[in-house]
């Protein structure tokens, strides 16, 4: 006892001593000293948000000087004021994203304030005056019986992952068994149903996949629960490695398609909560600093390039997203957007069909991406709610498939909400390209240049963009007519981003309802069509941008829908595009009277599957044996298993996922090996000669059959 009270005095004299060596925090310019609340701007109005001022207080606490910790418990009632405290809420425990907030409505508010406090308690509970420490964990307590309650589904990545590591955490920092049991129930129930599919659901998203990447790197350093942090660090890098898949060494950005994204991240002006601008170097400090595995450092850089990446997110809503990285672009397509959440703080954000590409002399690269616009609302004619900037996004108010095969892409777009509830004024997809630059760009019309905006082209034209290293063609399909007036459009927009873009209209004219695409309804003949064609390609690999378009306009173009008829209920109305040129074919059939039944895709090698995960580098799959520049994973057949060959084959990672026991064996291409008899999952890392591993299992012990690329082997 004696020994363990000079041990902790000990502790403690030398925190304070290392503290009073420390330089306090800067106090931001924004810190409004009468709330002791760090402000926001949105819209011209102030804002004291919740999570950016717990976010300051885990800072201060790590930090740690006599001033920080004043600092500190001065936030703290501020900061507890936005807590929902009347037990007669539905919300009781949960947080208000802002002071200004009257009620609780964004319920992922909670989330973000304990993801804070509760790694903060847990380093720095000691730092605390009793009283600030009391009002902390007792608000921690509340918080995680909100969490509790809301119990958010596994499709809300971002935010389940928040769930499972706070209340793991938090159960552990409270030491209360039944909260952290829950935490890790959780993470094993996550890990299953996105290993039905793959990777996340909330897919490639900016900035949700690095705050994914943040939440299980802080899980699995701090959790005390090992088979919790081992699937952790199993999804972490799962993650980390799906992130670095889709890094382009050539424009520094993280390539679409995104689950999710807000409007400064997809067209390459500025990171947003986690990422900085250039995405990629946010990644390569987070290597740095420890947060994501040093191991998927080379997929950072031109040694990864060219790459097809495919990966699927959703297997029973048929959500795979598909990315082409080559040198001067990348170029990335999803068979469907995310429709999992009707509020408008979450939906409308996928960005399905997109590309980064090299432009000399120009600082930021090349971007595209496409919109479905209603009534022709654009940015800053939106914003999700009280203290969210109206510059942040413009919605997607259309349901999108598509298909891709390396440089060729088709996508199909039907309106939502067009039908006999609303009037609307225009309907029409949208191909934007911001910050046109006359100077350098170009746009072709088969063999015309166009140099006058707006400018109209004809259904069978073909419209090719020069910009940057490379050119980008688009032909529309059939594009339904809602009204008599023209459809087809190239447009110089007068906004801040000077977009230039290509529209497509299904209607165009006075406002007004359309019956015939209300369902339920008992004039329902089908959505209208909206499709296109698209196709990227190196400069270098043509003579000039007419050349380009004769080539495109040279191929087969098959659109085929069936008749217009009135829906009861049970038919179909098929609509099928397909083109085909030089030996390779791409096609896609959907249902126009419902859009959610299954899709057909295919390229010229057959119908097109849901891979776990493929590409060049890595692979996961089900099969108990997968191979990579003669590198061997063999696992039980019908579980989870992936493996990561680095493209100087100088790193190595396999790992077996489980959740049945299955002999694993890793065979290196000398034909060395190392197994493991029966183990539940695991992780092998092998770098340079040097094999780490941590597996869970009866018999971790690993076998090693000629011991040729083993130099060494290190249990985590």
């Amino acid at each position: 006892m004696i020994r363990t009270l000079f041990f902790f005095l000990f502790y403690l004299i030398v925190s304070l001593i290392f503290a009073q060596s420390k330089e306090s925090l800067a106090v931001p310019e924004n810190f409004n000293p009468v709330l002791n609340m760090i402000a926001s701007e949105a819209n011209g109005e102030i804002f004291h948000r919740a999570y950016t001022n717990a976010q300051f207080l885990e800072q201060l606490l790590d930090n740690g000087t006599y001033e920080d910790i004043k600092l500190a418990e001065k936030i703290i009632p501020g900061l507890l004021s936005t807590q929902e405290l009347r037990k007669e809420s539905p919300h009781y425990g949960g947080f208000r994203w802002e002071v200004e907030t009257p009620l609780v409505d964004d319920l992922n508010a909670v989330e973000f304030v304990l993801d804070a406090l509760i790694p903060a308690m847990i380093r720095n509970q000691h730092k605390l005056s009793s009283d600030k420490r009391e009002q902390l964990i007792h608000s921690i307590r509340l918080g995680l019986k909100n969490i509790a309650k809301i119990n958010v589904s596994n499709t809300y990545t971002n935010i389940i992952l928040k769930d499972i590591s706070n209340t793991s955490l938090g159960g552990e920092l409270l030491n209360d068994s039944i909260i952290a049991n829950r935490g890790y129930k959780r993470m094993k129930e996550w890990m299953e149903f996105t290993d039905d599919s793959g990777t996340a659901y909330e897919y490639n998203s900016l900035p949700y996949m690095a705050v994914a990447l943040d939440v299980l790197s802080k899980l699995e350093k701090q959790v005390k629960h090992k088979p919790t942090q081992l699937r952790a660090k199993l999804m972490l890098a799962r993650l980390s490695l799906a992130s670095g898949l889709h890094l382009h060494a050539s424009t520094n950005r993280w390539a679409g398609p995104h689950g999710r994204a807000y409007h400064n991240s997809y067209i390459s002006e500025g990171g947003w909560y986690k990422l900085e601008e250039q995405e990629l170097k946010t990644i390569e400090k987070w290597i740095q600093d420890g947060t994501v595995p040093f191991w998927i450092e080379e997929l950072l850089t031109e040694k990864a390039l060219p790459n097809t990446v495919k990966e699927t997110t959703s297997r029973s809503e048929e959500i795979m997203i598909s990315t082409s990285l080559t040198k001067n672009y990348t170029f990335g397509v999803a068979t469907r957007n995310m429709f999992n959440q009707s509020n408008r703080f979450i939906d409308w954000q996928s960005n399905v069909f997109c590309s980064n590409f090299v432009r000399p002399n120009h600082e930021i690269p090349g971007v595209f991406y496409t919109r479905y616009i209603l009534d022709d609302k654009w940015l800053g004619d939106f914003s999700a709610g009280p203290g969210r900037p109206y510059d942040m996004l413009i919605p997607d108010m259309g349901h999108f498939q598509g298909v891709q095969d390396a440089n060729r892409a088709i996508g199909v777009y039907i309106p939502r909400n067009l039908n006999a509830l609303e009037h609307h004024s225009s309907a029409k997809s949208v191909i934007a390209l911001p910050r046109w630059d006359n100077n350098f760009d170009e746009i072709w019309v088969d063999d015309k240049k166009v140099t006058t905006f707006p400018f109209q082209f004809q259904q069978g034209q073909t419209v090719v963009v020069s910009s940057g290293n490379v050119y980008f063609a688009v032909r529309p399909f059939t594009i339904s007519n809602l009204s008599t007036n023209p459809q087809l459009f190239i447009k110089e927009l007068n906004d801040k981003d000077h977009t230039l873009t290509i529209e497509m209209y299904n209607y165009s004219g006075p406002q007004k309802t359309f019956w015939e695409l209300a369902y339920p309804g008992t004039f329902y003949q089908g959505q209208p069509q909206n499709g296109f064609y698209s196709e990227m390609a190196n400069k270098t690999d043509y003579k000039s941008p007419s050349d380009f378009a004769k080539t495109i306009n040279s191929g087969t173009f098959e659109d085929v829908c069936d008749p217009k008829k009135t829906y009861t209920g049970t038919e179909t109305r098929k609509w099928l595009l397909e083109y085909k040129r030089e030996g390779r074919a791409l096609g896609i059939e959907v249902d126009l009277f419902d859009w959610f039944q299954p899709t057909k895709r295919w390229t010229d090698k057959g119908e097109i599957t849901l891979p776990m995960l493929e590409s060049k580098w890595a692979i996961e799959d089900r099969s108990g044996d997968i191979s990579i520049q003669n590198v061997q994973l063999k696992t039980k057949e019908n579980e989870v298993s992936w493996m990561y060959v680095s493209p100087s084959k100088e790193t190595i990672v396999a790992a077996y996922h489980g959740f049945e026991d299955s002999a694993l064996r890793l065979v290196f291409p000398d034909k060395s090996s190392v197994a493991f008899p029966n183990i539940e999952a695991g992780i092998l890392i092998w770098h340079k000669g040097i094999l780490e591993y941590n597996v869970l299992g009866n018999d971790q012990n690993p076998i090693v059959i000629n011991k040729g690329a083993l130099n060494k082997i290190i249990q985590n």
